[in-house]
């Protein structure tokens, strides 16, 4: 639930220039049971108020019914809390309140709406509740909305009017002002309406704004973390009167990327279908006002599609390297003319594919990011991740096509690419970009060949890690943050830069706007997840995989059933109720021996049975066990970076578990990792908590307890942190990459 910080929001300071004023409101906007404030500063007619009925609407989306609401007076002119306070409940799931006979000693009061809302975005109810606030005169007023904008301009209303001469009204106003201009919102004839008067049922401009900015503020963090984002824009409003840069830039990229992918759409039908309007406000508009003109201009002049599977109509071009004569097909997508093939000139730091000629003549070659950076030819740069955009716009926005895979789909070449035994799948290539998926590759070995591509941009995220682009053979697509010693795939972009990118420096510092890349990469509209395949030559088997930060994890359950190489080893993998079907739904389930390959380690000088029930062994520092060539069941220290990356243990069992397959609790699946609740064996023979739980196993021995090795459980929201497995079980596996 949401809550107020003195000094600290969410562990950010605020600035002590502005300390007083903001701890002054915390004050009065966090708990009602506080006393506090600072004496003078409006001039407002104080009054009464006497048996007053308030009736409004309280709206993230719609809170559900049951959200509790509270008046709390305060004193209008030192704005501190008196002792009266009245409460109500929310009548239903349209928002609506009322509480009557308020009586108060002064016109002032906070309104408090906490509780569960209806997601614009998912257009179901949230799983976690927030709280929003209201400041308001009730002199002449009988109707008070809550809503994010009235909870937005709260604490900048205080660091205006307390200790100051401004007026409440002033004040109010002021901020008013100020909130829709950080959101890039002009209404008609620049009127700025009172904030507690809009609804996001209702027609108009000031209607629109507020549902603007409602899925502005959810945007790409989700649920759980949109109180701490309310907190901060609240903070830097209050401060400075605005958001900061990079605040910004994260609710630009999410409008961009919504308005290009069909979620605003999505987002109409959900509003639509709670029943509340006969017509929603045109939110649209604001939502891409925040859009950089860098993008916006681009998106607007983009192409039409101009290639079918009976005509080809894109306006291609030629570019000869004077280098070393190569010509090149060029195609322009909106204004931006591209390179229609990857580059394939030669130097010192790039590859070919599993070093064979034959795939830099089909795919180009693979360079390190600051080789990518200067290997253009003359008149053409490496593009940044706000020049991909522009392409990315022009792919779906113009082509009309509702939803998120247009993007893979239209930029992929028709062939060459290997899915499911059916070549390109349903690429259409519509723009002649014509990706291929040439894979990549690290300082030892290459892989994606036929399943990804990987594109090298000019944004730099940090000295060793820059930003790149994947195309995945199943319609995938997003940015990345990539090492920049990795070899990955070159388009150049012919024309003006856009922002200030240079494609001439080796640390990019951007002002232009670029997608903010962190490890939640899949909501329910939008997978932008890196994925792989990987192919078990012991069997052919073939697995997704997932890159979450610097890791590379299956994305399957290992299914592998030749675990076993003799006859004394038998019977250490089971599918699930011993039905085959279980195994191609969930993997094998593996005792601790066989899940670290005995058999193997045997051969390594270690006896078969010093690995197994009641009897402890030495591993070697990584151990591969049952896992494919190149790699290896993860340890102790391979899942705490995992769990690290994610966010913690309390959270990561929601965030890692597949969104279907569960009987219990909400998953959301946000790194693409997809974890199945597959159940396990007891030692005893028994199979159970198919459908509720997943046990997976640890290449780390509890040396003190012979009997268990660690294993990590999932069930409900969170992670049992090596939980002690019998070594006998029989548990799922999951692989990483060497």
């Amino acid at each position: 639930m949401r809550t107020r910080m003195f000094g600290f929001i969410k562990g950010v300071f605020v600035q002590a220039a502005a300390f007083a004023f903001a701890s002054a409101f915390v004050v009065a906007c966090s708990s009602s049971n506080d006393e506090g404030g600072f004496a003078g500063g409006t001039t407002e007619d104080a009054g009464i108020i006497a048996d007053l009925n308030v009736a409004g609407v309280t709206q993230k989306g719609p809170f559900v019914k049951g959200s509790a609401v509270t008046v709390q007076g305060i004193d209008c002119k030192t704005l501190k809390f008196t002792d009266e306070k009245f409460e109500g409940k929310v009548k239903s799931d349209k928002g609506d309140f009322e509480v009557k006979d308020v009586n108060l000693s002064s016109t002032c009061a906070v309104f408090e709406v906490t509780g569960a809302y209806l997601n614009e975005v998912t257009g179901k109810e949230s799983s976690d509740k927030i709280t929003l606030r209201t400041i308001t005169n009730l002199k002449n007023r009988k109707i008070v909305n809550v809503n994010v904008l009235t909870d937005l301009e709260c604490e900048r209303v205080m660091n205006l009017a307390v200790g100051k001469e401004t007026s409440f009204a002033a004040a109010k106003k002021q901020a008013e002002e100020e909130v829709l201009d950080a959101f890039s919102i002009k209404t008609n004839a620049g009127e700025v309406p009172e904030f507690e008067n809009l609804n996001i049922f209702e027609k108009g401009d000031g209607n629109a704004a507020l549902l603007a900015v409602s899925v502005l503020t959810l945007a790409n963090a989700g649920e759980t973390k949109l109180a701490e984002r309310l907190d901060e824009y609240s903070a830097a409003i209050a401060a400075n009167g605005s958001l900061d840069e990079s605040s910004k830039a994260e609710i630009a990229n999410w409008a961009a990327t919504a308005a290009a992918s069909g979620v605003l759409d999505t987002i109409r039908k959900n509003i639509e279908s709670w029943g509340g309007t006969d017509e929603v406000p045109a939110f649209e508009k604001f939502v891409s006002a925040v859009i950089p003109d860098s993008i916006g201009n681009l998106r607007s002049s983009s192409s039409t599609p101009c290639k079918t599977d009976s005509t080809d109509t894109c306006e291609y071009g030629e570019l000869t390297d004077e280098r070393d004569g190569q010509t090149y097909k060029t195609v322009k997508i909106g204004e931006q003319w591209w390179m229609a093939e990857n580059l394939n000139y030669k130097t010192d730091d790039s590859r070919c594919y599993n070093d064979s000629i034959e795939n830099c003549a089909k795919y180009g070659r693979l360079y390190v990011w600051s080789e990518a950076m200067k290997v253009c030819p003359d008149g053409w740069r490496l593009p940044d991740t706000t020049e991909w955009n522009a392409l990315l716009y022009g792919t779906v926005g113009d082509i009309a096509v509702v939803g998120i895979d247009a993007v893979g789909r239209n930029i992929r070449s028709k062939s060459g690419w290997l899915e499911q035994g059916t070549g390109g799948g349903d690429a259409t290539d519509a723009l002649g970009f014509s990706v291929l998926p040439g894979g990549s590759g690290d300082s030892s070995s290459y892989n994606g060949k036929g399943y990804n591509a990987s594109f090298w941009t000019a944004t730099s995220y940090n000295d060793l890690h820059g930003y790149d682009f994947g195309v995945g053979n199943r319609n995938a697509f997003g940015f990345s943050i990539e090492n920049k010693g990795y070899f990955e795939s070159v388009r150049c972009l012919k024309g003006k830069t856009i922002g200030v990118s240079s494609s001439s420096s080796s640390a990019v510092s951007s002002s232009s706007v670029t997608i903010p890349i962190s490890a939640l990469c899949k909501t329910e509209v939008v997978d932008a997840c890196k994925y792989g395949t990987l192919i078990d030559d012991r069997d052919g088997q073939t697995y997704k995989t997932v890159k979450i930060g610097e890791q590379w994890w299956m994305a399957e359950n290992l299914n592998y059933a030749d675990s076993v190489k003799t006859p004394s080893l038998l019977g250490n993998s089971w599918c699930y109720n011993n039905n085959a079907t279980m195994c191609d739904k969930y993997g094998r389930l593996y005792t601790w021996m066989a899940a670290i390959d005995s058999v193997k380690l045997a051969t390594d000088s270690i006896n078969s049975q010093n690995c197994g029930y009641n009897i402890t062994c030495s591993l070697p520092a990584q151990a591969q066990g049952i896992c494919p060539n190149g790699w290896h069941l993860p340890d102790t220290t391979d899942w705490k970076t995992l769990i690290e990356t994610v966010g913690d243990w309390s959270n990561a069992g929601k965030a890692l578990k597949s969104v279907t397959g569960w009987l219990y609790f909400e998953s959301v699946d946000s790194y693409g990792f997809s974890a199945l609740p597959g159940g396990f064996l007891y030692r005893s023979g028994t199979f159970d908590v198919e459908g509720s739980t997943a046990y997976l196993w640890v290449a780390t021995e509890n040396t003190s307890k012979a009997f268990y090795a660690y294993s990590i459980v999932l069930a409900g929201d969170g992670i049992d942190s090596f939980s002690d497995g019998f070594k006998d079980n029989g548990y799922s596996i999951r692989c990483i990459k060497d």
